[in-house]
């Protein structure tokens, strides 16, 4: 009895408490997936209090909830009493983008994934492209994206601050060459060594361009190398010469293709005329061969280095001096204030340098070594071939000089350095000849003409009166016989016909190069200064043109009455 009393009980006290039953809670993200929940969409039972926390993910920030609980914060209390829905609401955050421009350009900006002017919601795609106005050069990206790349595609995931950066160049019909380099090319470099770079032709319509091609860059040169390196030498440092060698043999500008090619900074010459002319000057000559060279405007990793001449190496090859495997290539030059490198190849004739005790014979071809067989053939020949010139018997048409050396050839050379009063070609350097055994020796090429024409301090050679080259060993032995003095005069009677051309040829350099010649005075302030060794220097570049030109009118009037 007292058992079915127990169960009767409670069986009625269970059927006096409340029946609870479970209730459905959905979470809903707006958009989808723009956050993260603590609690998940699903059953709990009823009188069960939940803490909801939205959580945005990186690109979002939270708005609100709506739906059966609104609020703005995003953590809610929830009391499941009956089936409930809730939106948390999110939005893209949105970032400022700031564009700044240095230099004359604008930038277009094009969305590639759909944002707003000025605040752009996070993760759209733009893409930025720089436009330069003319006479301008996008450079690089600066701020919070650095950047060589044109265009450039951005993310926007954090307010962005970036500056476009233009820079003029010249528009002046020249071609430009732009080199690259990831290391200091300029004052601060080691001559000595080569730079890795790529280098780029612009040919502007004119010329033949050239895509970026690998190639490596030096600092050469000896006075013009300290000129562009040292403020003694009168004027601000930089504008500094160079020579460039490719991996393969390359044209440039339509010039025979080879592997080695100079920058000729043409500093000292403010004309920026002297090399042009001389090689034209060659080119009216029955020389075998005339380093060309056209004048560009440099660009070193984006930085205007102005106008300068890009031209052909003097080394042996096919397309320059053509003197195959069994010839020699040498200059005559100077072991004074260590212009002779470690790994050249040099001999001293007795005669010449028993007269000029620091001159030296630098054979640049072929690659040969001390006492090889090569090397005491070449220096026998030289010796030999002066014993002969300063003999009794010098002038023999069969056994004297003529049989060593080809005399056009020297003639030509000669007057085309003496006409330009070619201090170095007096006795000093750049005197090139080559020799080919079982032939005459050939002078030339010429070389190195932005210290000529008047354009120098020292040994007279401002002056447009007096010989000068005539100096030199060789021509001073040769003015004793008759025969190559009467050759010299009517040689230069052919030259002195081209006056008028030449002339009319200054003139012609100096309009093509009017324009790149005021940016390059932009870039270098240096007309009206002193540069190493101006013997003037306080004229404007339409008078430093004109001085050129009436220099050699007069320098040739006074060899026309002389000779």
């Amino acid at each position: 009895m007292k058992k079915f009393l127990f169960i009767l009980i409670s069986l009625i006290i269970f059927s006096c408490q409340k029946e609870t039953f479970p209730y459905k809670l959905t979470i809903i993200s707006n958009p989808e997936a723009a956050g993260q929940f603590s609690e998940k969409s699903g059953y709990y039972a009823e009188g069960t209090n939940l803490s909801v926390i939205a959580e945005p993910n990186s690109e979002y920030e939270f708005v609100n909830w709506t739906g059966d609980v609104e609020s703005s914060s995003n953590s809610v209390n929830i009391l499941m009493d009956s089936d409930k829905s809730i939106t948390a609401n999110f939005i893209k955050k949105k970032y400022e983008l700031k564009i700044e421009v240095e230099g004359k350009g604008s930038v277009f900006q094009e969305i590639i994934k759909p944002g707003i002017t000025d605040e752009y919601n996070s993760g759209t795609i733009l893409k930025l492209t720089a436009v330069p106005v003319d006479g301008w050069v996008f450079v690089e990206w600066q701020g919070d994206i650095q950047n060589e790349n044109n265009p450039i595609e951005i993310t926007i995931d954090k307010p962005i601050s970036i500056k476009a950066i233009f820079k003029h160049y010249p528009a002046s019909g020249l071609p430009i060459v732009k080199i690259k380099t990831n290391q200091v090319v300029g004052p601060a470099m080691d001559k000595d060594s080569y730079v890795e770079g790529s280098l780029e032709i612009i040919g502007d319509g004119n010329f033949e361009s050239l895509e970026e091609t690998t190639m490596k860059i030096k600092g050469r040169g000896n006075s013009t190398w300290w000129i562009c390196t040292d403020a003694g030498a009168g004027a601000v440092v930089g504008k500094c010469p160079y020579q460039v060698k490719f991996g393969d043999k390359t044209s440039v500008l339509g010039m025979p293709e080879d592997k080695k090619w100079v920058l000729l900074a043409e500093k000292s010459d403010k004309s920026m005329i002297r090399n042009k002319i001389a090689r034209y000057m060659g080119e009216l000559s029955d020389l075998e061969y005339t380093p060309n060279a056209e004048y560009i405007e440099l660009f070193i990793n984006e930085d205007y280095q102005g106008t300068y001449l890009i031209g052909q190496k003097v080394e042996e090859s096919k397309n320059r001096v053509n003197i195959g495997d069994e010839g020699y290539l040498i200059e005559i030059d100077t072991d004074a204030n260590n212009r002779i490198d470690p790994d050249d190849i040099i001999f001293k004739p007795t005669i010449w340098s028993s007269i000029h005790k620091d001159g030296v014979f630098n054979i640049k071809d072929p690659n040969i070594e001390y006492d090889s067989e090569e090397f005491k053939f070449i220096e026998n020949y030289i010796n030999q071939f002066e014993s002969t010139l300063y003999s009794d018997d010098f002038n023999n048409p069969d056994t004297g000089y003529k049989s060593y050396i080809d005399d056009d050839s020297l003639i030509d050379w000669f007057l085309i350095n003496e006409i330009a009063k070619s201090v170095d070609a007096r006795w000093y350097s750049s005197i090139y000849f080559s020799y080919i055994p079982g032939k005459k020796i050939k002078m030339g090429p010429i070389w190195d003409f932005d210290l000529s024409y008047g354009n120098l301090n020292y040994s007279d050679a401002q002056y447009t009166d007096g010989f000068h080259v005539k100096q030199n060993n060789w021509i001073d032995r040769l003015y004793q016989d008759g025969e190559f003095v009467e050759k010299v005069k009517n040689r230069y009677s052919y030259y002195y016909s081209k006056l008028s051309d030449i002339k009319n040829k200054i003139d012609e350099f100096a309009k093509y190069i009017d324009k790149s010649q005021k940016a390059n005075f932009e870039r270098w302030d240096i007309l009206g200064v002193y540069v190493w060794p101006n013997p003037v220097y306080d004229l404007t570049y339409e008078q430093e043109v004109e001085r050129l030109e009436n220099w050699i009118e007069e320098r040739m009037n006074w060899l026309n009455s002389n000779f």
